[in-house]
C-alpha cells in the first residue's frame, strides 16, 4: 500500500452525501414529518446504510495499492532551459524523443474549453458519469456498433495512468474503478491538471503545453481562442486532427466545438471573447499560424551536465549564461578548428566565468557536438588534459607565499634533478637563458626555473596547494607526474584550470562556479559562504602584474599580438609535452575565458605548438565582454590594484640587486618596503668599462657558448650537480651514450681530486669530466682545497 498523509480533498465525497440528503428532502414535505412515518424510517435506514457502504467504499479507493499511479506521479517532464536574459535554450528530450512539459500554470480558459469538449459534468460526478454511460450504452446498442464511448476525464486520465490502448468492456470496468480511486485522491482541479499534462497529442508531444508549442509554436498561454479550440480537439484523433498535416480536418472540428461551445449560455457569457470568433479566425490560426517548433539545442553539453543534476526533473531553469555569447564562442571554436584541421586540431572546448559571481556565462563542450568522428559529445570542459605551462601562475604565486622575491634571479641553466629517476628539463626551443628575474621566468614560460621552484617548494607541498585550490582531478595523478607537475604534466579540467586561473584578479580568493541564474543577493550570499582565500591580496597583485606584462613576455612569445588588448588582461598559455593539448587562459578585473584545442584521442598536433589559435579566441572574446560600454575600455575600475606592501624600485635586469653605475641594463621592479637590499656585486667597472661576473652555478650555461664577462667559480661551496646523490641509471644508457656526465661547482682551487670506486684521478677548471657506466653502486668522491662531497648513484 503507497504511504500518504491523510490529507487528500474529500469534496467529490461530501458532495455525494449531500446530494443524497438533498433528494429525501424534496421527496418529502419536511424532516420532522417523514420521521413520523414508518415506512420512511425504514427509508431513512436504508439511505443511512447507503451512505456507510459508500463511505466505507471510498475509503476503501482511497486506501486501495495503485502501483500506477505512483509510477505515473514520479515520470519526469522535459525541462525548459532558458539563457539569462530569458532566451530559450533547450527543452529537453525524455525517452524516444517525446517532449512532455508543465507549465507554470494553465488558464482558466483552457481548462473550460477542454472540460466542455471532453467531459461536460466532470465537477458533477465521481469519476464515473452514469448519466452518459447509460447513453452510450443504449446508442451503442441501438445502432449495433460503437458510437461513443463514454470516457470521463477521470477514465481518461487513468487510462493513461495504466498507458492501456484497449477499449473493451473489461478495461472499461477497470478504469471506472481507477477513476474512483483518482477522484478520492484528489481534488478535480488537482485531475484536471493531470490530465492536460499528461494528455497524447501525438507527434512527440504530450501535455498542452508541449502540443502548444509543437503545432502553434507558442506557449499555452499565448494562444489565440481559434488555436485554443484546435488544440482541444486534436486528442481525439491525433493523425486525423493535426493541424500540420490535416488543417481541413482540424479547423472543422475546432469550428464546430466553438459553435457548441458559444450556445453555451454560462460559458459564452464568461468567455465573451472565444464566442464571438467566427470562420476566418479558424482559417488565419490553421493555415496562417501553424508551423512545427524547432526545437533549439543550444550549450547541449552545459544543458546536459545540469539536466543530470536537475532534481526536479521538471519545470523551467533560468542559467547564468549569455546565448549571444556562447553563440559567438561556439563559432570561433568551429572556425578554428576548421581552418586548422590538416595539422590533426579536430576539437576544441572554452569557457567563460563572471569574475564577481562565479557565474558561467559560455560554455562550448566541443566544436561539434553531433560530430562523431571528433567524438564531439564529449565534454572538454570537463575533460581532464595536461595543461602544460598555464598552470606555472600557481607555482609562482607559491612560491611568493613563501618568501620569494619578485626581484630574484632564477639560474636558466642545464639542471637534474630527481633521485630513483632523472629528470633533465629544458625549455621549449631547448636553449639556456642564464640568469632569469622571476617576472620573465613566468611571463616567458621558462621550464628549467619552473621545475626549480617546484623542486624547493617539494612536490607535496605544491601538491596540496593545488587541491586547495580546487584541482580535485589532481588526487591521484600528481604524485605520478612529480617533477612534471612543475610543466602541467598532470590531466586536469579546463573549468578547473579557469576557476582557478580567476583568483588572481579577485585578490586571492576562490569562488565556486554556478551555472543557475539566481537573485543576486542570494548569489553574493551564496558565494561569500563558500569562497576561500588562497594568496594574499599582494600576491595576486604581483602575479597580474607578472602576467600583463607584454615585455616580460618578449623572450618567449616576442611581440605577438595575440596579448595585446585595449585594457588591462592577463594571459597565459600552456601546451602538453606531445603537443596534443594547447590551452590559453586569460581574465580582466571583471571576466575570466579559457580555451582548449586538441583533440580527444590523444594525437600530436602537427607543424607548430599553435598556442597563438586559442590565445586569439581568449583575448577576442574579452573584447566582445568589454565592448558592450567602449566608454568603460579606459575606465581606472578595469586596471588591477596595486600592492599595499611593495613599491617600484630600479634594479639590475642582471643580479636584480641594487644598480650601481656599473649595470648597463636596469629595469623596475616590485620590492617590499621593508626588504633589505644589497648593491649588485655582478657588475664592475674595470678600465672604464662594465664587466660581469657570473656566480659557480652558471659554470655550464657560461661555458657553453662565448660569452662577456667571467665567472667566479669560488662563489659557492663545492657541490656535485650532477649526478645527484641516489641517482639510478640504465646501462648502455641508450643511443650509444656509455658515458655519464659528471659537473661540480664552487670550490676555492682550481684542481679537482677525483675518486670513483676504486680509481682516483684529477681535472682542471671547469668541474666538468666523464665516468664510465659500471652496473651496481657506484661511489663518487670529490675534493678541492679543504672541502669535500660524496655522493653514489646506481647503474642498473
Amino acid at each position: 500500500m503507497e504511504k500518504r498523509r491523510f490529507t487528500t480533498n474529500h469534496s467529490n465525497l461530501y458532495s455525494v452525501i449531500l446530494l443524497l440528503f438533498v433528494m429525501v428532502r424534496e421527496k418529502t414535505e419536511g424532516f420532522s414529518s417523514w420521521l413520523k412515518k414508518k415506512k420512511l424510517r425504514f427509508i431513512y435506514k436504508v439511505i443511512l446504510i447507503i451512505i456507510v457502504l459508500l463511505i466505507l467504499f471510498w475509503l476503501f479507493m482511497w486506501f486501495s495499492p495503485y502501483a500506477d499511479l505512483k509510477a505515473f506521479k514520479s515520470r519526469p517532464y522535459s525541462v525548459r532551459y532558458y539563457d539569462r536574459y530569458g532566451e530559450l535554450l533547450q527543452i529537453t528530450p525524455l525517452e524516444d524523443g517525446l517532449r512532455r512539459e508543465k507549465p507554470k500554470e494553465i488558464p482558466r480558459y483552457v481548462k473550460d474549453i477542454f472540460i466542455f469538449a471532453e467531459d461536460k459534468r466532470f465537477y458533477y460526478h465521481f469519476g464515473v458519469d452514469i448519466f452518459s454511460m447509460a447513453r452510450a450504452v443504449y446508442q451503442n446498442i441501438s445502432r449495433g456498433r460503437r458510437v461513443s464511448g463514454a470516457s470521463t476525464i477521470t477514465m481518461q486520465l487513468a487510462r493513461i495512468i495504466s498507458s492501456s490502448k484497449s477499449q473493451g468492456f473489461g478495461q472499461k470496468i477497470g478504469e471506472a474503478i481507477n477513476a474512483v480511486r483518482l477522484e478520492t485522491r484528489f481534488s478535480k482541479d488537482q485531475i484536471l491538471e493531470m490530465y492536460l499534462n499528461s494528455l497524447p497529442f501525438g507527434f512527440s508531444a504530450e501535455g498542452a503545453q508541449s502540443a502548444s508549442r509543437n503545432f502553434f509554436s507558442y506557449q499555452l498561454h499565448e494562444l489565440t481562442p481559434a488555436q485554443v479550440f484546435c488544440l482541444a480537439v486534436i486528442p481525439r484523433r491525433p493523425s486525423f486532427y493535426n493541424p500540420l498535416d490535416n488543417p481541413e480536418n482540424c479547423m472543422e472540428a475546432a469550428f464546430n466545438l466553438k459553435t457548441k461551445f458559444a450556445d453555451n449560455k454560462r460559458l459564452s457569457k464568461k468567455w465573451q471573447l472565444f464566442s464571438q470568433i467566427d470562420e476566418k479566425d479558424f482559417e488565419f490560426a490553421v493555415f496562417k499560424t501553424t508551423r512545427r517548433f524547432q526545437y533549439p539545442f543550444e550549450a547541449p553539453h552545459l544543458v546536459r551536465l545540469a539536466n543530470s543534476e536537475n532534481t526536479k526533473k521538471s519545470g523551467e531553469v533560468r542559467l547564468s549564461i549569455n546565448l549571444e555569447l556562447q553563440r559567438y564562442l561556439q563559432n570561433a571554436v568551429a572556425g578554428s578548428v576548421a581552418i586548422h584541421y590538416s595539422s590533426r586540431l579536430s576539437n576544441g572546448s572554452a569557457i567563460v566565468i563572471d569574475n564577481e559571481t562565479g557565474e558561467i556565462l559560455a560554455w562550448v563542450g566541443s566544436a561539434d557536438f553531433f560530430n562523431a568522428d571528433a567524438a564531439g559529445q564529449i565534454d572538454g570542459v570537463l575533460a581532464l588534459n595536461q595543461p602544460g605551462s598555464s598552470m606555472k601562475p600557481f607555482l609562482y604565486a607559491m612560491a611568493l607565499e613563501n618568501n620569494f622575491l619578485p626581484s630574484d634571479v632564477i639560474a636558466d641553466v642545464p639542471m637534474t634533478f630527481g633521485e630513483s629517476e632523472v629528470y633533465f628539463p629544458r625549455n621549449f626551443n631547448n636553449r639556456f637563458n642564464g640568469p632569469i628575474l622571476f617576472r620573465a621566468s613566468l611571463a616567458s614560460s621558462l621550464n628549467i626555473p619552473a621545475v626549480y621552484l617546484l623542486y624547493r617548494l617539494s612536490v607535496r607541498n605544491y601538491t596540496q596547494h593545488l587541491l586547495d585550490l580546487g584541482f580535485n582531478s589532481l588526487e591521484t595523478s600528481a604524485g605520478e607526474a612529480g617533477l612534471g607537475l612543475a610543466l602541467g604534466n598532470a590531466p586536469v579540467s579546463l573549468l578547473e584550470l579557469v576557476r582557478a586561473f580567476s583568483v588572481f584578479p579577485r585578490d586571492g580568493i576562490l569562488i565556486p562556479l554556478t551555472w543557475e541564474l539566481n537573485d543576486t543577493v542570494d548569489r553574493n550570499r551564496k558565494n561569500t559562504e563558500k569562497e576561500k582565500r588562497i594568496y594574499s591580496p599582494d600576491t595576486s597583485r604581483i602575479i597580474c602584474s607578472f602576467l600583463s606584462d607584454s615585455a616580460a613576455r618578449v623572450l618567449a612569445f616576442g611581440a605577438g599580438r595575440n596579448f595585446r588588448t585595449t585594457f588591462p588582461a592577463i594571459f597565459k598559455t600552456g601546451t602538453a609535452n606531445q603537443y596534443q593539448n594547447i590551452v590559453a587562459l586569460g581574465a580582466t578585473m571583471k571576466y575570466t575565458a579559457g580555451v582548449w584545442m586538441g583533440n580527444f584521442t590523444g594525437e600530436t598536433v602537427l607543424d607548430k605548438t599553435g598556442s597563438s589559435v586559442p590565445a586569439a579566441i581568449v583575448r577576442n572574446t574579452l573584447y566582445v565582454l568589454h565592448r558592450e560600454n567602449q566608454s568603460a575600455l579606459n575606465n581606472s575600475s578595469l586596471n588591477f590594484p596595486l600592492p599595499n606592501d611593495w613599491k617600484t624600485r630600479r634594479i639590475c635586469a642582471v643580479s636584480g640587486m641594487n644598480p650601481t653605475e656599473a649595470c648597463l641594463s636596469v629595469i623596475n621592479e616590485y620590492v617590499r618596503f621593508d626588504e633589505i637590499r644589497h648593491d649588485c656585486s655582478w657588475h664592475r667597472i674595470v678600465n672604464g668599462r662594465s664587466e660581469t661576473t657570473f656566480p659557480a652555478e652558471y659554470q655550464a650555461w657560461f661555458n657553453a657558448s662565448v660569452r662577456q664577462g667571467s665567472l667566479d667559480y669560488s662563489s659557492r661551496p663545492l657541490e656535485i650537480i650532477n649526478p645527484r646523490d641516489g641517482f639510478v641509471y640504465l646501462s648502455g644508457g641508450g643511443f650509444g651514450i656509455n658515458e655519464i656526465t659528471v659537473e661540480v661547482i664552487g670550490g676555492e682551487g682550481s684542481v679537482l681530486n677525483v675518486t670513483h670506486n676504486d680509481s682516483t684521478f684529477s681535472v682542471g677548471r671547469p668541474f666538468v669530466f666523464f665516468l664510465p657506466r659500471k652496473q651496481g653502486i657506484n661511489l663518487l668522491r670529490v675534493q678541492n682545497g679543504y672541502e669535500e662531497e660524496t655522493i653514489t648513484f646506481t647503474v642498473e
